[in-house]
């Protein structure tokens, strides 16, 4: 071949590599792109650093020039990680060597995903004691242990050591002696063991910062050296002969229980762990993070604490179906060990259906390792702090694991809906759909009385929403706003916030029933404000109520398909926003043919089907919550019918078209064709995983009564699109 023929062919070969590897990083930047327009900054006064030289995702991102992974080659996995198929093969797990395996393949993804590299343990251990004093009866032990390259990784350890022969049970903790963690421990027998790596914000200096310069070439997050660290307290504690060293436990509060979580997952020195309180990151699933549930969201939590999570998680940002592994994974490595999954299930962050369905997936791996009575559920009610009594029952789990005490370890659940249980409660196997398919999905509704409405607002109502009102601050504080409780339906009580000058000047005015989301720790509360301010701040009277099994009603939902076996979670819900229609339709200060309803993702939906059943709807504005499952397919990344049979039990009979999903007898656009010639406005993200936006528009196309706006975005009511629904609210009255 000539010389510039060859040359020629090179040319070539090297322009047709640029293509291929131009094309192979097209999209990774293009949804990098993405994530910087539409998440907010990163935090920038946070305590720690997230490597040597990063303050920020920003910095890391610019400095490393890293883009996320290809998406379009991560399978999109809405539910769960089965923990026994493995995560990296696909292949079952069956034995305990492959458990071994799966165990090792979820440690590589999460240091990959979430925690960044972590060191191997140090076998240069070296402890010096600083100081050995009494306190009463108590020995405290005060050291410095030193490991690493040069020793230049350094860790302080106090030990509380409680009189008498010993060996002792340990009580490993991360939380400093002002929060007083391991004072119920040690008065039950157990050393209480302090290790100092703790975030600033408690007044004490983070021994673990010492790691990053001692070990520059491993670029593991903030979280994962606290852990780290606490494994390295560990290798002290096998050093000490009062310690029991197969009776070691380990907890953290909150931010705390997340790195413990990873500490017990690595360590399987560690016996046992209660989880508390640590929710998104440590008990709760990143999958059931997003802004449908509304707590602590995968970006929320990457915005505000860069530093505790490596930055390649944040890149999961809206794509949390695409994590290769979650959390249930990481709990699932602590078995056999003792395991206590604890959290509020009110509180502001709160996440009890991700606990449980967590619970749920790590109950089958005990009960495979023939060890049912070492793992338990603990869902109680308060807010975010613990209280004495709250320790009291994790030492108690701890005795229980430990063999220094006999019982069952707790299991309280607070939702507790499956879908097999749903069937033997109501003993329908096979679906028998009737004339009208809309109804039977719905279910056999029980007869009911009218409610006598009021025709005056009154400073108080004969309904309570009980104590839970009073933690989530009800009423809320609304600018301009007017508050009156109303009264409704089977017992229940609604809070109507009107806007004070229009009623004041003796208008009628316009009224939307606002509706949450799956916001089961705090019902409508935290997610409210800004849309009820908007409405307000637009002359719309604003009457807000939480659904069965959210916020005041959320222990509602547990005895429900018990009592009502053949109705439905979803069909109670329209049979209650139906009942809010009529009680502020029957009021002097409302216009009743200006009645609308707007949600957000459960919300949404509530409004959709409430709509197709009373005549009295003026119109519907949704943000989510629309998906024509008939279009769904298994590989199209949304949950499908399984959202409403099997998760979150809205419809059980749907069920039973599981797979045959073209055969279901009514679907969300069945559901729209329903409302007539009535308004609809649908916001629908492009990046919705919830509902594929190609068959958004298929189940909409024409019909000319709904408005669609599919932004740039994921399944989010953002500011914009609480705007642009107050906004096309505020047009349908004015015509």
């Amino acid at each position: 071949m000539p010389r510039s023929r060859n040359r020629l062919t090179m040319r070539y070969a090297l322009l047709a590599l640029t293509s291929f590897l131009a094309t192979a990083t097209a999209q990774p930047q293009q949804d990098l792109d993405i994530l910087l327009r539409l998440l907010p900054a990163s935090n920038a006064k946070i305590t720690g650093r997230i490597n040597a030289k990063d303050k920020s995702w920003e910095d890391w991102q610019r400095r490393t020039g890293e883009l996320p992974p290809d998406f379009s080659k991560l399978p999109k996995r809405p539910f769960l990680p089965d923990p026994f198929v493995d995560v990296k093969t696909g292949a079952a797990v069956r034995t305990r060597a492959e458990w071994a395996a799966q165990r090792e393949h979820v440690r590589s993804l999460y240091e990959q995903w979430v925690f960044g590299r972590i060191p191997p343990k140090p076998n240069n251990l070296k402890v010096t004691l600083q100081r050995e004093s009494k306190d009463g009866p108590l020995t405290i032990r005060e050291v410095l242990l030193e490991f690493g390259p040069e020793h230049k990784a350094r860790l302080h350890v106090q030990l509380i050591i409680p009189p008498g022969k010993g060996p002792f049970p340990v009580f490993l903790t991360n939380h400093p002696r002002t929060r007083a963690w391991v004072s119920t421990a040690v008065r039950r027998g157990y050393i209480g063991a302090i290790y100092q790596a703790m975030d600033p914000v408690y007044g004490f200096e983070d021994d673990s910062e010492t790691f990053i310069e001692a070990y520059p070439d491993y670029d593991f997050s903030c979280l994962a050296r606290w852990a780290w660290a606490g494994m390295r307290a560990v290798d002290f504690l096998q050093t000490v002969p009062e310690v029991d060293k197969a009776r070691i436990a380990i907890s953290g509060h909150s931010r705390n229980g997340k790195q413990a979580l990873l500490a017990a997952a690595l360590d399987e020195r560690i016996g046992a762990i209660a989880l508390s309180s640590g929710n998104t990151g440590e008990g709760n699933p990143w999958r059931f993070t997003t802004d449908a549930f509304f707590n602590e969201s995968l970006d929320g939590i990457t915005t505000n604490f860069p530093h505790w999570f490596h930055p390649r998680l944040r890149f999961f940002s809206g794509r949390e179906d695409q994590l290769p592994i979650d959390q249930n994974l990481l709990m699932a490595m602590v078995a056999p060990r003792g395991l206590l999954l604890a959290s509020a299930y009110s509180e502001g962050q709160g996440a009890p259906f991700g606990f449980e369905q967590a619970y749920r997936s790590v109950k089958r791996v005990y009960e495979w390792f023939g060890a049912p009575g070492k793992v338990g559920l603990s869902l109680r009610a308060g807010e975010h702090a613990t209280t004495a009594e709250d320790i009291e029952k994790y030492v108690d789990f701890f005795d229980l694991t430990f063999g220094r005490a006999t019982g069952k370890p707790p299991e309280t659940w607070v939702l507790g809906y499956d879908f097999d249980t749903w069937k033997r409660l109501s003993g329908e196997t096979t679906a028998k759909p009737a004339t009208d398919p809309i109804r039977y999905l719905l279910g056999d509704e029980p007869a009911g009385v009218t409610y006598p409405a009021a025709t005056a607002v009154k400073a108080s109502a004969p309904s309570s929403d009980g104590w839970l009102a009073d933690l989530y601050r009800r009423p809320l504080q609304i600018a301009g706003a007017k508050y009156a409780p109303i009264a409704f339906g089977d017992d229940l009580k609604g809070d109507l916030y009107l806007p004070a000058s229009r009623v004041g000047q003796g208008q009628r005015v316009p009224v939307v029933i606002w509706l949450h989301p799956y916001s089961h720790a705090t019902g409508y509360s935290r997610q409210g404000r800004r849309p009820i301010e908007e409405f307000v701040k637009r002359g719309f009277a604003v009457l807000a109520f939480d659904q069965i099994g959210f916020g005041t009603r959320i222990h509602q939902q547990l005895e429900f398909y018990r009592r009502y076996p053949h109705w439905s979670l979803l069909g109670k819900m329209v049979t209650d926003t139906r009942a809010a229609v009529a009680a502020v339709r029957s009021l002097d200060v409302i216009d009743p043919g200006k009645v609308y309803l707007a949600g957000f993702s459960l919300g949404a939906r509530v409004a959709l089907w409430t709509a197709s059943q009373e005549p009295n709807v003026t119109g519907i504005a949704m943000v989510g919550g629309f998906q024509p499952l008939k279009l769904s397919k298994p590989d199209d990344g949304s949950e499908g019918i399984r959202h409403f049979s099997h998760l979150h039990g809205l419809l059980p009979r749907m069920g039973f078209y599981l797979g045959k999903e073209a055969q279901l007898p009514a679907d969300d656009s069945d559901v729209l064709a329903r409302l007539g010639t009535r308004p609809v406005l649908l916001i629908s993200g492009t990046l919705d995983h919830y509902a594929p936006v190609d068959q958004v528009r298929q189940g909409t196309a024409g019909r000319a009564n709904v408005k669609l706006l599919t932004p740039e975005d994921f399944h989010r009511d953002t500011p914009a699109s609480i705007t642009a629904t107050a906004d096309w609210l505020a047009a349908q009255v004015s015509k």
